[in-house]
């Protein structure tokens, strides 16, 4: 009867939230190590630097970032010049190109990026995040010459992060990827639990 009574409480806070697409933005401070509340994982280096590549590899488990056009891999300081708070690692290059999107494995609950402009100067950017059936637009005006500005868009209510969206009226990179899934449900559960047995 117990067991019985909390599952019907928990599917009654479940009705209550619905599932869609969140987020959070940093500027060009250094990315915070969980996206509300989910930790999350930076992508591997990736030394394929000048190659024109359709994705790039995320922490292992998590599979890859698939673009909508071939992006050329950069690192800052050798193919780019500038990012912002000290980030020496990879980014991606749009060829040119004003618009990518970026699509990602089924399940993640977390996805971190940066973005900064290839012309020096503030540019608006923005950055269209979906779970496959809502989308949420965020905005930042990044600066070309060290002013990366960060994005960490996450699924609310078991939703997951499918696609983000990136345009601006230059050309741009994107990169220091970060990703994760949410903890797993069952903690939610015992947590009920002991709610439960705490109200009696």
């Amino acid at each position: 009867m117990k067991a019985v009574f909390a599952l019907t409480v928990l599917a009654g806070f479940a009705s209550l939230a619905s599932a869609g697409i969140g987020v959070e933005t940093y500027g060009a401070a250094a990315p915070p190590a969980t996206v509300n509340g989910i930790a999350v994982t930076p992508a591997p280096f990736d030394g394929r630097i000048f190659s024109d590549v359709p994705s790039a590899p995320l922490a292992a488990g998590f599979g890859d970032v698939t673009f909508s056009n071939p992006l050329s891999v950069r690192q800052i300081g050798f193919g780019w010049a500038t990012w912002s708070h000290g980030y020496v690692g990879n980014c991606y290059y749009t060829n040119g190109l004003t618009s990518i999107t970026m699509s990602l494995d089924p399940g993640i609950g977390a996805f971190q990026f940066y973005g900064e402009p290839n012309p020096f100067g503030v540019f608006q950017m923005t950055a269209v995040g979906s779970d496959g059936t809502s989308t949420l637009s965020s905005q930042q005006f990044p600066d070309g010459s060290s002013g990366a500005a960060g994005w960490g868009f996450y699924g609310t209510a078991g939703a997951s992060v499918a696609s983000v969206t990136v345009s601006s009226d230059v050309d741009f990179a994107v990169g220091e990827f970060a990703s994760g899934i949410p903890a797993p449900a069952s903690l939610a559960l015992l947590g009920l639990g002991c709610l439960i047995r705490r109200r009696r």
